[in-house]
């Protein structure tokens, strides 16, 4: 029988999940709608950042659904156990980048993204045995050693890729 500490921490593990999915999933629903055009009306409040920023979002429908997307991954891939790390990884790399974009920009959002994004790391911290693991098997050493050679010529194929790249492109 669990105690009462390991169900509280448990209901409060499942209430993180639960709030930042719900969030992220609004987010990602909402995102192909949140950026209008902004020629056609005179905000008012807003940064010079905050503009320049609607602007850049609101230039094509395209990037704000890829965005929605990811979001919608992420937050669905919070609520199973077997896909819970990818969709920390994918919220914590989306949110890290609202997280710049809000600071720099000035967006007023900024606290809401700091907040889920330390949720984020909440829910790694409390199963950080899965993340460890993954983290062992991402940056796990191949015992495949290539000859120094191949390097050299890999390096020197690439540099005549790059070269051909700036002419032809």
């Amino acid at each position: 029988m669990r105690t009462y500490k390991e169900q509280l921490i448990e209901i409060i593990y499942w209430s993180i999940l639960f709030f930042v999915s719900t969030s992220m999933f609004i987010y990602g629903v909402l995102k192909p709608f949140q950026f209008g055009d902004f020629s056609n009306s005179t905000p008012l409040n807003l940064s010079e950042g905050h503009i320049r920023m609607w602007e850049f979002y609101g230039f094509t429908k395209a990037y704000p659904i890829i965005l929605g997307l990811l979001e919608i991954l992420g937050a669905l891939s919070l609520l199973l156990n077997k896909t819970r790390m990818f969709g920390c990884i994918l919220l914590t790399i989306i949110l890290s980048n609202i997280i710049l974009q809000d600071y720099f920009y000035e967006i007023s959002a900024l606290s809401s993204a700091i907040v889920y994004q330390s949720l984020v790391f909440v829910v790694i911290i409390y199963d950080y045995k899965k993340f460890k693991q993954l983290i062992q098997v991402l940056f796990k050493s191949t015992s495949q050693r290539l000859p120094f050679k191949y390097l050299i010529i890999a390096v020197l194929i690439a540099l005549v890729f790059k070269y051909l790249e700036t002419k032809v492109l």
